[in-house]
């Protein structure tokens, strides 16, 4: 600022600086002011145009912002200006101007590869990719043949569906490196993400000509090779691997995993399973391994075996959101009540903000009978997606059903179940359709059941159709569950 200052006259800066303070305080409309009679008393003054633009800026009110600031860059055409300008034309959509802005700065400093950079993504976001990829052969012209520009140029021509020139800046780009692996494995990805199998191949052959030890070459040309037995032993193999890397193991295993959740193949699903468990033996700190496991299992219906390796993978790594899903899932869907409860607890501290959370913890209130705090966490929930019209939709009719069932009314067999978490099957679903159902509740429950309201409603039926001691063994099971029911104490008294 003091260089641009000493510009105006002694009597004038002070002024200037007075009207800077205001800005810095955020007295944006008395500073505004004061600049604009500075400029009537100096007009064409790049620094108190400068400030003009970035008090506009300021204010929300881009269109003015451009209009000083681009006075500034006409009439002392910088660095830093030009910064602040561009800023304002990228977030105004004003994509051209912005790209004569960058053209001007080359013109300026021929060297200086940023304004090159900036003015090719200004002319793509115009949608003249032909102009940026001439200024990319023009850096390039300068610089020679480098990564960054070669993947810049790719990127463009698979976005004007020129698959052939794609290829050709890849492949120009080996040819300038040709000692550089990354940039070969680079082309082979690309191959494979068009398809073309063969070419991909020949290029991690090429790779192993150069590098016989690169393990990325290997696995790939390992997962095209016929296996050596039905029971997946180069799998196991890999997955025992030290020397490879945990994520070029689980690119490998992945695609198994995903066949699996697919087919459901015994063979297939045995084989997987032996390998993601080789990976954890391996790996026993790594969370990924933990949840990829924890996938196979859920995708064949393990589901208690799904949620203890989730819960290995969450107590590797609270951070990841997707592994918390499915472990709340997964413990809803087996009916282990008590731990879904206490697992969403332990959810709302790290995802205070995710619907999917409250929902859950929302069930495991209610199948405990406690419907008034499934009320209020479901209420959370609905503030969430209040602006999503389907989610909004589902929790509603969640809610009624929570109501209904605080009346008193468990079997809703009229409610539209396809909406409710897990649909018909899951926990909530089954209690709707079946509660009163003596033989389908003694078929749905199995080891490891916490549903304490499935557990009361079994030792309803048991009690009502004569058994007492399998009816107190069940209201047992609810209360030891944590049930919240007002009755319970009464039933168990009864069966005695």
């Amino acid at each position: 600022m003091s260089a641009q200052v000493t510009l105006l006259s002694i009597d004038r800066q002070t002024d200037f600086i007075e009207a800077k303070q205001k800005a810095l305080l955020g007295e944006l409309d008395d500073a505004l002011e004061l600049f604009l009679e500075l400029d009537e008393k100096a007009p064409g003054n790049d620094a108190i145009q400068f400030e003009l633009g970035r008090l506009y800026q300021a204010m929300d009110k881009p269109a003015d912002a451009i209009d000083w600031m681009a006075k500034a860059q006409r009439g002392n055409p910088n660095d830093n200006y030009a910064a602040f300008l561009a800023q304002l034309y990228e977030k105004t959509g004003r994509y051209a101007e912005g790209a004569k802005l960058m053209e001007s700065m080359i013109k300026r400093q021929p060297g200086n590869a940023g304004y090159y950079f900036d003015q090719a993504e200004f002319l793509a976001a115009d949608g003249n990719v032909k102009g940026a990829i001439g200024v990319y052969n023009a850096l390039e012209s300068r610089l020679g043949v480098t990564e960054e520009v070669s993947q810049l140029k790719h990127v463009l021509y698979l976005r004007s569906g020129d698959q052939k020139r794609a290829e050709k800046e890849l492949l120009a780009l080996v040819e300038a490196h040709p000692k550089t692996i990354a940039y070969r494995h680079v082309l082979a990805g690309y191959y494979e993400s068009q398809g073309a199998r063969n070419d991909a191949m020949r290029t991690y052959q090429n790779i192993l000509k150069i590098e016989p030890n690169d393990v990325r070459a290997q696995l790939a040309l390992q997962s095209t090779a016929p296996r050596k037995s039905s029971g997946g032993e180069d799998l196991v193999a890999t997955m025992r691997r030290t020397d490879v890397d945990l994520d070029l193991k689980i690119g490998r295993l992945l695609p198994v995993a995903q066949e699996v959740a697919r087919t459901r193949d015994a063979e297939g699903t045995e084989e997987a399973v032996a390998a993601a468990r080789e990976l954890v033996r391996v790996h026993p700190d790594e969370p990924k391994a933990s949840a990829l496991l924890g996938d196979l299992y859920f995708h064949t219906g393990r589901l208690k075996e799904a949620g203890e390796a989730y819960r290995t993978a969450v107590g590797l790594d609270e951070g990841t959101w997707p592994v918390w899903e499915q472990l709340l899932a997964t413990l809803y869907l087996s009916n282990d009540i008590v731990a879904l409860r206490k697992y969403a607890e332990q959810a709302l501290d790290v995802f205070p903000n995710r619907p999917s959370v409250y929902v859950h913890y929302a069930l495991g209130e209610a199948l405990r009978a406690n419907y008034g705090e499934a009320t209020s966490l479901l209420g959370q929930a609905q503030l969430m997606v209040s602006a999503q019209p389907a989610a909004a939709k589902a929790l509603a009719t969640l809610n009624e059903v929570i109501e209904e069932m605080d009346a008193g009314n468990i079997v809703q067999p009229d409610i539209d179940l396809a909406v409710l978490p897990g649909g018909a099957e899951a926990p909530l679903g089954f209690l709707l359709r079946k509660g009163k159902d003596l033989s389908a509740l003694r078929a749905y429950d199995g080891a490891g059941n916490t549903n304490a309201l499935f557990l009361e409603l079994l030792g309803d039926a048991l009690a009502e159709n004569g058994d007492k001691a399998g009816a107190a063994a069940a209201y047992g099971r609810a209360r030891a569950a944590g049930s919240k029911s007002g009755g319970l104490r009464g039933k168990m008294a009864k069966v005695q």
